[in-house]
């Protein structure tokens, strides 16, 4: 090792240039012999000068979050790597024995079958998943846990049914969602399916700490030996079978553009499509093709919340006459829809022809119990779920089919698997869903699966009979349950210093909230993290329940249909705006926000109006206070 680069390091440190947490790691991961694969970069960066990319990378530990770790490839404990996905492994394999030994699961003695307590893994289409995957199983391997494993990549909520169908301990996914190429991630999963979510996510990272030693075997030699195994190919004839039995209609005649974004939807989602015999199915020949840098893409975002992911969908439904467009990100766990416009059809910008995840979980939620209340099939304690930051249509929806509702789960998917698990006997889950395209209509699955989209498909075919489209079905739910609309954004803010400043902002907040929004007064600021609800017009306080999250909520009437909620990512360097507004709430004034007051069109180019009014100054306050 170059004596001068350690000496720049020690310099920095000294000087308080450099954390000394940062310039430790960065010392071990150049001199240690476990991170000589990682020298050479680790050098450039050093002698690029690169203070706050080397604070970000080796200040800190990467966090196990949203069900496990996810970020940037790279050296560094805070980057993802076969360190720290050994870290992980080695963790989770601990924590396991730890419940084995102790007596412990997460699953009822009557769910459990007869198999050795193994864990499933499965991987995505992205950069070195399949070498990440084979990196957790022999470490498992290595501690003595079987691992069951996939002969090739598979969706996120295939791998959340193995586990269930297979009654393993575990699973672990490698996949980073919809994040930039550069990312990849390690998702940990409980014996119910669903992601661990608190303690049991408190307890892998307990465990993480505690790693003295990170216990690696052979591959190859564990296979020999029996404790890795491929995974039964009938296992995917189970998994489509459960996706088929969604199914509410006979209807097949609508012409559908489907597109994975370069991922793995075409194992599940076309797998699906073709199953359930739709024969008008035309895929986006580009981006099914498994490419990890996502190339088609606009930045490499492969993400169907984001309408310019359909670009290409939308070229080819133009070409061919479709009716819709579907598309799913890497993993195949969200779905994205586009529709064409009754006057000007395909031709309009993106952005005008995708729907956004709040409508199309209203969608969803209004075809699914619509169609079982007319067959007779709704059960008699049903359970919808959705998270906070989710439009309160499809609950006011769900609600009005006698659905027991929550609907205040904490961003992610996980909560709503977790709420599946901890439903009293006597209750059936029939829907969940969340804004960021993550939708759930079978409880066999316990995370997000896209192939809930091709009930839209289903729902078009019908709707197509009578000569109308998704589009009217969705102005009839408006015209029966009121108007919402919600925008989002996000401002990212990476690195070191931008962690801080997302920590400053929420902090100003609390303690400074704004008391006008968008021409509107704020009436209460509820936080999550403290579980109370402050009356801005009145000074006073309340608790409020639910799980403690770091989430502000700023809401402008009684019945809170029209608010601004603020958070952190939890996957992602960003700080992140949600905004709903609603013709069934009162306005900022008291006054009723109704279509008696105006027409159809007023009312909702007035409430559209407030919504973004209602995000871009809450951006702004947050710059300002920041400031």
């Amino acid at each position: 090792m170059d004596d001068r680069i350690i000496d720049k390091i020690n310099e920095w440190t000294t000087g308080g240039i450099l954390p000394r947490t940062a310039g430790v790691a960065l010392v071990r991961w150049l001199t240690d012999a476990e991170f000589a694969a990682f020298r050479e970069d680790i050098i450039a960066l050093v002698e690029a000068e690169n203070i706050d990319e080397l604070e970000d990378t080796f200040g800190s530990q990467i966090a196990f979050g949203t069900g496990g770790i996810r970020g940037r490839m790279g050296p560094g404990p805070n980057r993802f790597n076969t360190h720290t996905v050994g870290l992980a492994s080695q963790g989770l394999a601990q924590y396991i024995a730890g419940t084995i030994s102790d007596g412990a699961t997460d699953r009822s003695e009557g769910e459990r079958g007869e198999e050795e307590p193994g864990v499933v893994v499965a991987w995505d289409t992205r950069h070195n998943s399949d070498f990440y995957a084979r990196e957790t199983a022999r470490v498992l391997a290595a501690n003595a846990i079987p691992v069951l494993i996939f002969e090739g990549c598979r969706s996120t909520p295939a791998l959340s049914f193995a586990v269930r169908d297979l009654h393993a301990s575990a699973g672990v996914m490698i996949s980073a969602s919809h994040n930039p190429p550069g990312d990849n991630g390690f998702k940990v999963y409980g014996p119910d399916g669903g992601q661990v979510v608190s303690p049991q996510d408190e307890a892998i990272t307990r465990e993480m700490r505690r790693v003295a030693e990170i216990r690696r075997i052979d591959y190859d030699g564990a296979v020999t030996g029996g404790l890795i195994r491929t995974i039964e190919k009938d296992l995917d004839g189970r998994y489509l079978d459960v996706l088929s039995d969604m199914t509410l209609a006979d209807g097949r005649d609508i012409r559908v553009v489907y597109t994975p974004l370069h991922g793995v939807g075409m194992t599940s989602v076309a797998a699906a499509l073709e199953k359930m015999d739709y024969r008008d199915v035309h895929y986006v020949d580009e981006q099914t093709v498994q490419d990890a840098d996502f190339s088609t893409l606009e930045q490499g975002i492969a993400n169907p919340e984001q309408p310019g992911a359909f670009r290409l969908g939308i070229q080819k439904a133009e070409e061919i006459g479709a009716d819709l467009v579907l598309a799913s990100d890497p993993d195949a766990d969200r779905i994205g829809c586009a529709l064409p416009l009754p006057d000007r059809g395909w031709a309009p910008p993106p952005e005008e022809l995708v729907l956004n995840g709040h409508q199309i979980g209203a969608l969803l939620c209004h075809y699914i119990l619509a169609r079982r209340h007319a067959a007779g099939t709704l059960p008699g304690r049903g359970l919808f779920c959705q998270t906070a930051v989710t439009s309160d249509l499809a609950a006011i929806i769900a609600r009005s089919f006698g659905m027991e509702v929550i609907d205040d789960l904490p961003v992610g998917f996980k909560h709503v698997g977790a709420a599946i698990q901890n439903m009293p006997p006597d209750m059936t889950f029939v829907f969940g869903t969340e804004e960021s395209h993550g939708y759930l209509a079978d409880a066999r699955i316990r995370d997000k699966e896209a192939a809930t989209g091709i009930l839209l498909a289903e729902y078009a075919a019908l709707l197509k009979t009578d000569r109308r489209t998704l589009r009217d079905a969705l102005d009839d739910i408006y015209r029966a349950y009121g108007y919402f609309r919600d925008v989002h954004d996000s401002v990212a803010l990476p690195g070191a210093d931008g962690t801080r400043r997302i920590s400053g902002i929420m902090a100003a907040l609390r303690a400074s909230p704004p008391v006008e929004l968008g021409g509107r007064t704020v009436c209460r600021m509820i936080d999550r993290q403290s579980g109370s609800c402050h009356d801005l017009r009145t000074g006073t306080t309340a608790q409020v329940g639910g799980s403690r999250v770091n989430i502000l909520v700023f809401t402008f009437s009684e019945a809170d249909h029209t608010r601004v909620i603020v958070r952190p990512s939890g996957t992602e360097p960003t700080i992140k705006y949600y905004v709903s507004a609603s013709t069934v709430d009162m306005d900022g004034s008291g006054d009723s926000i109704d279509e008696d007051r105006d027409s159809k069109e007023q009312s909702r180019d007035f409430i559209d109006g407030l919504a973004e009014s209602i995000l871009a100054d809450m951006i702004g306050y947050c710059e300002q206070i920041e400031g």
